[in-house]
C-alpha cells in the first residue's frame, strides 16, 4: 500500500507542477495577442486555448491523485487540518480555472476575432486572464506550503 501511495503522491506532484508551469506564459501570450494582427493573434490565442484546456485537465488530475494518495494513506482521519485546507483550496483553484480563466480566454479569442487589436473589451479580458493566473499561482503556493506544513513546523521546533 505504501508503494501505491508513493506513486499517487508522485503523480500528484507532477500534475500540480505541470499546471503551474503551463500557466507561466499565459498572461504574456494574452498581452502579445493584443498587439498582433487578427490572423496572428488568433493563432496565438488558439495555442493558448490548448494550454488552458491542458491546465484544466492537470488540475483535475492533481485532485484525483491527491485524493487517491490521501485514501491509500489512511483517509481524512489520519491527515490533519493543513491537508483538509489544501484540498479545499484545490477545489477553489479548480473553480477559478473553470469559472474565470477559461471564460476569460474564450472571451479574449472572440473579442480579438471580431475587432481590431487592442480594443477596450480585449484589454479588460486580458487583465482578467492575468488576474486569474496570478491568483491561481498564489493559491498553488499556499497549497504547497500547507502540504508541507507539518514538516515545516517540526523543523522549526
Amino acid at each position: 500500500m505504501l508503494f501505491l501511495k508513493s506513486i499517487f503522491v508522485l503523480l500528484h506532484i507532477l500534475t500540480a507542477a505541470a499546471w503551474f508551469g503551463l500557466g507561466l506564459r499565459l498572461a504574456a501570450q494574452a498581452r502579445r495577442a493584443l498587439t498582433l494582427s487578427s490572423p496572428a493573434a488568433q493563432a496565438l490565442l488558439e495555442e493558448g486555448a490548448t494550454t488552458v484546456r491542458q491546465m484544466g485537465m492537470f488540475l483535475v488530475a492533481t485532485l484525483v491523485f491527491g485524493l487517491s494518495a490521501l485514501f491509500t494513506g489512511g483517509g481524512f482521519a489520519v491527515y490533519g487540518p493543513p491537508y483538509h485546507t489544501s484540498l479545499l483550496l484545490l477545489l477553489v483553484l479548480i473553480g477559478l480555472q473553470w469559472g474565470l480563466l477559461r471564460p476569460a480566454w474564450r472571451g479574449l479569442q472572440q473579442a480579438l476575432g471580431n475587432s481590431a487589436p487592442g480594443t477596450q473589451q480585449a484589454e479588460r479580458l486580458r487583465k482578467r486572464v492575468a488576474m486569474a493566473v496570478g491568483v491561481g499561482h498564489f493559491l498553488w503556493v499556499v497549497i504547497l506550503v500547507l502540504m508541507y506544513w507539518n514538516t515545516l513546523v517540526a523543523t522549526l521546533q
